[in-house]
């Protein structure tokens, strides 16, 4: 899939795929899409990433988008005896909208979200609220930048994240897109609409808050993996990662000390380990 295609709605895409948040600018779109991660913490827990994602757009008459996102997202971990999950109801709502330079476009996302170990607590324990903003510059049919910013009121304070990514079209088979310090993707066609392979970037953090409402759940994930990309049909998509979490796993934290973790039989940080994933995709 390639960067002249579906050339009204791929801007918008880029920021839609981004969220949770690995803001990755695609050169397609999900329109439903599902995928489960998982690893094993070395003397740690089994642990897995369940996610589901909806996309719903509306192309204005005017030009500009309008869109809402549906992610849903469960986090579940397993030692022994010892159980734990988190989940997290996401749903950005934002416009697309083309700036009076044709080349420049902005994005901006409103995101709120709820998050915990049970999200029929109380809402304000559970309840975040993030903003998101990107400015895309097209320089030709092979070429764009984006800058921007994202903020969320996450369970340990304010975090802020700048933005900045590219999407370059290479060559016919070599793509590189994403958004850093998110992700970013090399992208080669083995067999031109058929299988794509190549090597990801992934780094996202998010916080759940914790049975106990005076705790809450920080998860920093930091990947390098390769991935593979498999066209069932042309819309039809299977792809599968494997690579290694170099970040920290989901630690423990109490609200009155949000950098010492608390002492966990269950929630332990590992050093680098092996992460898969797998997943289907309803792509255009």
């Amino acid at each position: 899939m390639y960067f002249a295609h579906m050339k009204k709605v791929v801007l918008l895409t880029s920021v839609l795929l981004a969220l949770q948040f690995d803001c990755k600018a695609q050169y397609f779109i999900d329109i439903f899409s599902f995928n489960r991660q998982a690893y094993h913490v070395p003397n740690g827990a089994q642990t897995s990433n369940l996610f589901v994602n909806a996309f719903f757009p509306k192309v204005l008459k005017n030009g500009n988008t309008v869109f809402v996102r549906a992610h849903y997202e469960k986090l579940s971990m397993q030692r022994d005896s010892l159980s734990a999950s988190y989940s997290s109801v996401t749903l950005p709502i934002g416009m697309q909208v083309q700036l009076k330079n044709p080349k420049v476009k902005f994005t901006g996302l409103v995101i709120p979200k709820i998050s915990g170990a049970d999200l029929s607590a109380s809402f304000s324990n559970v309840f975040q609220l993030g903003v998101y903003s990107l400015f895309t510059v097209t320089e030709s049919d092979k070429f764009r930048y984006k800058f921007g910013l994202y903020y969320n009121k996450e369970f340990f304070g304010n975090f802020f994240i700048p933005l900045f990514g590219i999407d370059w079209k290479v060559t016919d088979r070599f793509l590189i897109f994403g958004t850093l310090p998110n992700s970013i993707k090399f992208s080669y066609a083995l067999a031109p609409s058929k299988i794509n392979a190549g090597v990801a970037f992934r780094s996202l953090t998010r916080s759940y808050r914790g049975e106990d409402v005076n705790t809450f759940v920080r998860y920093n994930e930091l990947q390098l993996k390769s991935f593979f990309d498999f066209y069932v049909t042309p819309k039809n998509v299977v792809f599968l990662e494997a690579g290694y979490f170099m970040g920290k796993t989901p630690l423990l934290y109490n609200n009155s000390d949000t950098k010492t973790p608390l002492p966990s039989n269950l929630l332990k940080e590992g050093k680098a380990f092996p992460v898969f994933n797998a997943g289907w995709a309803l792509r255009f």
